[in-house]
């Protein structure tokens, strides 16, 4: 996929070619990033969102990564692999003479111990890597990975397995913290192309240079990256045109028009695997039935959201974004129908309405917008909405457990792979579970749609994968787990000047500092 980069407006792709060649800076170079919240944690094998994935991406590295703005792989700590003829390991030889920011060797032993360390922890990122058997050093150079059951899909999780220093692990574990979370919550020990500088908490990271990273700098690549907090996004966007500020975290529709008049801005345009959400916790209560799911999906009011995105956004089919495969696009999409709803309510004994809470983000503008609008939807047919708007820890927070989350929410989900079932199973596969650090917000638990999800990987030819996904897809949606918002573009302001890619496999708004340039 293609990120393209408009000049209030959208550039042509050989204009974009021409804007990357460098030019010469003799000073340091520095991108500033402003998001509403920073990562909890600095440890990568629990940082598993966006604003997460801005600081690992940055400064940890995984056997492979995607090319930017694209679903291609490419090596990093691995130089090459294959795999074996009945698909259940994977060969990879590492690149040498790669150091970690501790200054101990990156190696095969240190792979395996990285990789056993993700599992171990056993939060986000451990979700790619429910299959994996045994991880082995077959030699110092060369590791074997071997997987439970055969995974089609399996190499296009690696980017998302960040390795750390096995010399830091041993050097800051103790007996009650076995692979040094602790230590890792606040410090860093990986090979990236920055180092961490400074970690303020709620205010700012500060990343360097890695004098020693393996690949070279381009002339116009910065080699200072500041990742500030900015709660408020109209002051974000103020220090975005005074220059201050380089690149945004995630912003609301309106950010965008506004910073397409602005002559100081541009703006990143790009379809995207993405799609807005509202998952509803049916462990307790109403939502409990299946009927009320489905009178609450009819009953709100898809066309007022979809006009909030001042044509920025289109109407959602279901749990997978169009952009995986033309089909979708001609799937019937969600309409408002009060009548069909008050009766489902009826029919499930509820037509003299309940009260539900929904909790969303506070600052951004889209997900108070979508509360309110779920608000007056719902007042129709009687259920009346307590709204909650709450900084990004605390809604972490209260989602990492079932008992403690609301009955609806508000996620932004986007690919991670390129994998639709892996999109499928990010959200509702029991094993994402929010219990367990995922994004099964809904607290789905269904051994069926488990197996349909699981069942994905194993189909090695991707037309009929595709065809068994949208058949999963499809099933997930008739049980009405979520109201499915928007798809949504990606429309972020940049500073003129800068060029890049934001990473759409990245949870949206995670830009790779390496791959961007200053050219003016």
């Amino acid at each position: 996929m293609k990120q393209v980069l408009s000049k209030i407006g959208i550039l042509s792709v050989a204009g974009l070619l021409a804007a990357l060649v460098p030019s010469a800076h003799a000073a340091p170079i520095t991108a500033t990033y402003s998001n509403i919240a920073q990562t909890a944690t600095l440890d990568p094998a629990i940082a598993f969102s966006s604003d997460g994935f801005v600081y690992v991406r940055n400064v940890y590295e995984g056997l492979l990564e995607y090319k930017p703005g694209t679903m291609t792989l490419q090596g990093v700590l691995a130089t090459d692999w294959k795999s074996s003829a009945d698909g259940l390991s994977f060969t990879f030889n590492i690149r040498q003479g790669v150091k970690f920011h501790d200054g101990s060797t990156v190696d095969a032993q240190a792979i395996v111990t990285g990789l056993k360390r993700i599992q171990a922890v056993n939060q986000g990122p451990a979700s790619m890597m429910t299959k994996v058997d045994t991880i082995k050093a077959a030699t110092s150079s060369q590791v074997v990975i071997t997987l439970k059951a055969k995974d089609f899909t399996f190499l296009g999780k690696l980017p998302k397995l960040p390795i750390v220093s096995a010399a830091a692990i041993e050097a800051h574990k103790t007996a009650a913290d076995p692979w040094a979370k602790t230590w890792f919550a606040s410090n860093e020990a990986g090979s990236g192309p920055y180092t961490l500088t400074t970690f303020q908490r709620n205010q700012s990271i500060t990343l360097g240079k890695n004098s020693t990273y393996w690949r070279t700098f381009d002339a116009d690549t910065p080699t200072i990256v500041v990742i500030r907090v900015d709660p408020d996004i109209t002051t974000a966007m103020q220090l975005l045109s005074a220059g201050q500020v380089d690149f945004m975290g995630a912003v609301g529709p309106d950010d965008s028009v506004a910073a397409s008049k602005d002559k100081n801005l541009q703006v990143i345009v790009s379809p995207s695997y993405f799609i807005q959400f509202m998952p509803m916790n049916v462990t307790r209560g109403p939502l409990k039935d299946v009927r009320v799911r489905r009178a609450i999906s009819l009953a709100f009011d898809y066309k007022g959201m979809i006009d909030f995105y001042k044509g920025y956004a289109q109407a959602a089919t279901g749990p997978l974004p169009v952009a995986y495969s033309p089909a979708l696009a001609n799937k019937p999409k969600f309409e408002k129908n009060i009548i069909r709803a008050k009766r489902l309510l009826k029919d499930a004994g509820y037509e003299n309405g309940f009260t539900l809470t929904y909790l969303g983000l506070k600052g951004l503008s889209y997900e108070e917008f979508a509360g309110t609008l779920l608000q007056a939807s719902l007042k129709e047919v009687g259920i009346t909405v307590k709204q909650t708007l709450v900084p990004w820890p605390q809604m972490a927070a209260a989602y990492s457990n079932q008992d403690t989350a609301y009955d609806i929410s508000f996620l932004n989900m986007s690919a991670f792979t390129d994998d639709a079932g892996d999109f499928l199973g990010k959200s509702y596969h029991s094993k994402s579970s929010g219990n367990n650090g995922g994004y099964n917000w809904s607290f789905f638990n269904n051994p069926t749609i488990d197996k349909k999800i699981d069942d994905l990987a194993l189909i090695k030819d991707d037309a009929k994968r595709l065809k068994s996904t949208l058949l999963a897809s499809t099933a997930i949606k008739d049980l009405y787990l979520a109201i499915y918002v928007a798809e949504p573009q990606l429309a972020q302001p940049v500073r003129k000047g800068w060029t890049g890619f934001y990473d759409a496999l990245d949870a949206n708004y995670s830009i790779r500092f390496f791959y961007t340039h200053k050219v003016g």
